[in-house]
Order: C-alpha cells, then structure tokens, then sequence
C-alpha cells in the first residue's frame, strides 16, 4: 500500500486541487503559478485523488436515483432508464411521481420533427397531466380505450390535444373486440385507418405496462374477454402487456388476441426507434421484467423499489 503524503505535501496537493476543481484553473495555468511543470501538476492531481485528498460525489439535484438508473439501464441494454426515488410504495404516489418524470424525459428526448406515440393507463395519465408543452406535434394513440375514460387512452389524447400546436391521432374504439370479425370492420374504419396509417410513422413511443400475474392491467378488466378467455391466456403463461401485446415470464409474446386487437400490432411497436415503458411498484416488477426480457423497451421509468427488484431478479 502507498505511502499517505507527509503534511506539507498534502498542503501542496490540497492546494493544486483546490486551483484546479474548485476554481477552475487549467494545469498550465497552475504550473505557471507554482512553478512546477504541467506534468507535476497532473501527477499531484492524479495523487490527490489516489490519496483520499479529492473525492467525487455524484448526485442529482432531483429525485432520481443515478446509481441505479445506470446500473439498470446496463443490466437490460437500455437507452434510457431513470429510476425515481419513491419514499413509499403507494400506487398512487408510484404513479404520479413515474408520470411526472415521463413527462420530463420527453422534454429530452423529443425532437421537433418526431412522431410520439401514447398508449393508456393511469401512469400516462399522471404524465399528460405534467406536460406543459410538447417539441413535436403529431401524437398517436397506439391503442383504443382499456379501462375507465378517465384512465384510458382517450383521456391521455384529450390532455395532450389541449397542448399548443399538437395534432391528435385518437382511436374511438375499445381495445378488444368480441371477435376478429368485429374487430376487422373497426379497423376498416376511416377516422381509425387513418391513425392506424399513422403507427409506421411513430419515432417514439410511451407505453404503460400492465400486469396480469399478479393482476394490475386495464386490458385484464376488458369486457370483451370473458372468464374463459383469460383462463386460457394465463394458462399460456401470459404475465403481462403492453399495448396488446401479451408477454410471458421468458419474453415470449402470445399473439391469441391480435386479431381482435385495436392497436398496434408488435411488429410495429418493435419497429418504433424509441420505446419506453413508465410503470413501477410492487405489482408490476415481474410484469416489466417480462416486458424487459423480450426486449420490446428501449428505455423504462420506474422507482427505486421496482429497479432493485429488477436488478436482483
């Protein structure tokens, strides 16, 4: 083990340090000042840190954990991730908190010729309610109505609609239909072709993620499944969706309820540059493990329980 510098030597380095990260001084300009050459300088810079002199702290000025965001976001390949520090596991605080957040990242991520593309739940909701504005103008509803209006993704188009210069692409039908026939001439539609047309165009997509083991998902409560439709999908080993999409523990997607699906299919979700997912809390961590593991994310919000969880799975 190194030697710790004597006393006037950690005066020096402590002075150095001071110059060069305190008041911004470059090592020229040190050199100059001291004396020594800028070679010396960077060897007591490197010391200072070395010898417990200098030490950084990286923090954020808000509620979001860095240290896990970063361990998240290299754990599943992410392009984004941002985990918020949550002081308690209720839903309705998850969900705010999550939202409010969401709404942040899009006013980092947006760019003013990009497409966005919404789905619905209670998450998105508390998201359009944080938005102030929006960089692009064009927002697509990627799936129809799951769920109470207030929760569902109509609401999400409505708040949205009221920013200035947004150009809204709704979808006036319920999520699920009782059949494939019905759910045809829903899409044959032309107010709802229109938005369908639009899904190739979408650049980045914000999507809740529902849980069907252990159950947390508006689609779950959709009156066009009855008992022995759920039965069956569970029985396949579905936990969770996003959008329609349905995923089990091993990311493998079930495709038994695309053809009676108003929404995007997973095709075009994966095709979609930017995808991320805004879910957290107890109820949905095998859920977004699931949705993470078959790799249909590019970038998750979620809370400091919720990640841990992720991380230790």
């Amino acid at each position: 083990m190194t030697e710790p510098p004597g006393p006037m030597r950690q005066v020096q380095i402590a002075h150095i340090a001071t110059e060069y990260y305190v008041h911004g001084k470059t090592r020229i300009e040190i050199a100059e000042q001291t004396g020594l050459s800028r070679f010396k300088v960077g060897r007591l810079l490197d010391e200072a840190v070395e010898s417990g002199i200098v030490r950084f702290e990286i923090s954020s000025p808000s509620n979001v954990s860095l240290d896990l965001s970063v361990r998240l976001r290299e754990r599943f390949g992410l392009d984004h991730a941002v985990v918020v520090a949550i002081p308690t596991d209720s839903e309705v605080t998850v969900q705010e908190a999550l939202g409010a957040t969401t709404a942040d990242l899009l006013g980092e991520v947006l760019a003013d010729d990009d497409i966005l593309g919404l789905t619905s739940g209670r998450t998105l909701n508390a998201m359009a309610r944080s938005l102030t504005s929006l960089r692009c103008h064009n927002v697509v509803q990627l799936a129809g109505v799951a769920g109470p209006i207030q929760q569902s993704g109509l609401e999400v188009m409505r708040r949205v609609s009221m920013l200035d210069g947004v150009r809204p692409w709704p979808i006036y039908a319920s999520l699920l239909m009782s059949d494939a026939q019905a759910a045809e001439g829903v899409r044959r539609q032309p107010d709802i072709r229109q938005t369908f047309d639009q899904f190739s165009r979408v650049t980045v997509a914000v999507g809740a993620i529902g849980s069907w083991v252990p159950r947390n998902s508006l689609m779950y409560e959709n009156r066009a499944l009855n008992d022995a439709d759920r039965r069956r999908i569970l029985d396949r080993g579905v936990v969770a969706e996003i959008a329609a999409t349905l995923v089990t523990d091993s990311g493998e997607v079930v495709h038994d309820l695309d053809s009676r699906s108003i929404a995007v299919s997973e095709k075009q979700l994966r095709a979609i540059p930017t995808r991320i997912g805004a879910a957290g809390g107890p109820t949905k961590v095998r859920a977004i493990r699931a949705v993470l593991t078959a790799k249909l994310l590019t970038g998750l919000v979620t809370d400091s329980e919720t990640a841990q969880q992720l991380l230790a799975g």
